[in-house]
């Protein structure tokens, strides 16, 4: 179950908003536009307290009352929800807050009929119990504690309520205390996995201890970490680093232990203090969480911009008249918004990646490398390497800025191009830091891919109005000419012609396509990450 729409009056900066939501969505905008308004608006429904502080409501005027509508979609197929869905089969839940007064919540029929929702239905399923907001302020002492409001307690709960589950016979509290801490070993040592890889560190480690079960107090524990240098320091005492580190390795527990049906998490600025590689992992986790349960995310990060689908993103500006509205995003917009928030091409180094770089031509490279990575049994964030967009070939773009930048800091290089770009090879292979330079043999990334998943992608992705086939391509063909098949065969479908759309899916949603199918990785791009592993080992 998810939201898919919300109707927000009188709060805070916001009037009158109405946000259309995916699973998963990125709000844009300048500072004070309302982002972080939706977000408290939100939690503000879900937590169904009173709003006691006239700041809270719009203009500071109390005497118009604060609107919370939410339509959620993806409901249960249970019979509970029968006498509330809508025709089309949501619900609309309103809630209305008056100055100083518990909200009033009622369920919104077809023809705009109202009545009350059953306060149990409603606690189980549209409470606190199943929304967890994030604001840009992380508390780590908060967030790993066995709270009914932190991140990891709800996380371990669940858990621990299927441990309990699992034994059928009534428990002492001690049985009890030896089957929690049991239920939670398994988390620990994924936690811990986790923090090693994205560290670079097999010395570190998540200690859970002091477990205490209480019958009235409920369940307890201290979380440290040691490694090689400190001993059993609590997590709050550690720097910047290693606690953005575990929020990462907390999201990502989230998405493996699959405890998130219907939660709804909304997050202010996710990606506050994070290196950009770290967004892009952080990103990554977001999405494969959005699978099962929502998320929603405020961000000025150029990362969440450009490599989450443009149809997830929705844009908050403020009007001359003091107002927020709310846009989804078209792709016409890009150079606009990117003048809006100052956003400019990335420079080499804040890709990160110290122990080598692989610089590569275009999205679909950038996009699709990590997961052939992961394909081959290897992971850019084990390695410490950077994956590079060029944004062409030009030679000058090559020797003069990315690679001499990346010299400056004394990390290695490897150059992929397309295979009429030999020439361009031959003059940048002087470069000190430069260890070898590909020519792709097939002729451009999009050799590499299967007509079947190409097709695939275009119908998945570009919606033609007639489904493409394997077999309207021309398979003799290669490197540009192959391209501009591809071209020509989205405008005979109806899907426009765009081949910056069908490289950017290919990169991102073809690549995965062919993870899931088991299909194979080219001995050509193997060879390359290969080569790349052996320099990294080398140093």
């Amino acid at each position: 179950m998810h939201i898919s729409y919300a109707e927000i009056l009188n709060y805070r900066a916001l009037e009158h908003v109405s946000i259309p939501l995916q699973r998963f969505s990125v709000i844009l905008g300048e500072n004070d536009v309302g982002k972080t308004s939706f977000l408290y608006a939100l939690d503000a429904f879900f937590s169904n307290g009173k709003i006691s502080d006239e700041n809270e409501f719009f203009n500071m005027d109390p005497k118009n009352n604060i609107e919370i509508l939410l339509t959620f979609d993806g409901i249960p197929t249970s019979g509970e929800f029968d006498d509330i869905k809508r025709k089309n089969g949501s619900i609309l839940i309103k809630k209305v807050f008056s100055f100083d007064k518990p909200p009033t919540s009622k369920v919104v029929l077809d023809e705009g009929i109202e009545k009350d929702i059953d306060k149990k239905l409603l606690k189980e399923w549209f409470s606190s119990d199943g929304f967890h907001f994030i604001p840009v302020r992380r508390d780590l002492t908060v967030q790993f504690t066995m709270a009914k409001t932190a991140l990891l307690g709800k996380t371990l709960r669940a858990k621990m309520k299927n441990a309990l589950a699992d034994d059928s016979s009534k428990k002492c509290v001690d049985d009890i205390k030896n089957i929690l801490a049991k239920s939670i070993k398994e988390p620990q040592k994924i936690l811990q996995s986790f923090l090693q890889e994205q560290m670079h560190d097999e010395d570190i480690k998540l200690i859970f201890e002091d477990l205490e079960v209480d019958p009235i107090e409920g369940v307890s524990f201290k979380v440290k970490l040691s490694d090689d240098k400190i001993s059993n320091i609590v997590i709050q005492n550690r720097g910047a680093g290693t606690q953005n580190n575990l929020i990462i390795a907390l999201f990502r527990l989230i998405a493996k232990l699959h405890v998130g049906n219907y939660f709804i998490f909304a997050m202010e600025e996710p990606e506050n203090s994070l290196h950009p590689k770290a967004q892009r992992q952080l990103l990554s986790v977001l999405q494969d969480i959005s699978k099962e349960s929502q998320v929603i995310c405020t961000t000025h990060s150029p990362v969440f911009l450009e490599r989450s689908k443009f149809e997830n993103n929705i844009i908050l500006n403020r009007t001359s008249k003091g107002n927020t509205i709310a846009k989804t995003f078209d792709f016409g917009m890009l150079n606009e918004l990117r003048t809006d928030l100052g956003i400019r091409p990335s420079d080499a180094l804040l890709k990160g990646g110290g122990n080598c770089a692989i610089l590569v031509e275009g999205n679909t490279e950038e996009e699709a490398f990590p997961i052939f990575m992961e394909m081959c049994g290897l992971s850019e964030f084990q390695l410490g390497i950077a994956i590079v967009n060029l944004h062409g070939s030009d030679r000058k773009q090559i020797t003069r800025n990315t690679a001499t930048l990346l010299a400056a800091y004394d990390i290695p290089c490897v150059l992929v191009l397309d295979n009429n770009k030999q020439k361009v090879a031959d003059e940048v292979k002087k470069l000190k830091n430069l260890k070898a330079v590909f020519c792709l043999k097939k002729g451009n990334i999009e050799d590499y891919y299967p007509l079947e998943i190409v097709a695939e992608v275009i119908n998945q992705e570009l919606k033609p109005t007639t489904k493409v086939k394997a077999s309207d391509f021309d398979a003799t063909q290669h490197g540009d000419k192959r391209l501009e098949n591809f071209k020509r065969v989205m405008y005979e479908h109806g899907s426009g012609d765009s081949l910056s759309f069908l490289k950017k899916f290919l990169g991102s949603v073809g690549t995965k396509m062919m993870k899931e199918k088991k299909l194979p990785v080219d001995a050509e791009i193997k060879q390359i990450f290969d080569k790349v592993k052996e320099i990294v080992e080398s140093q």
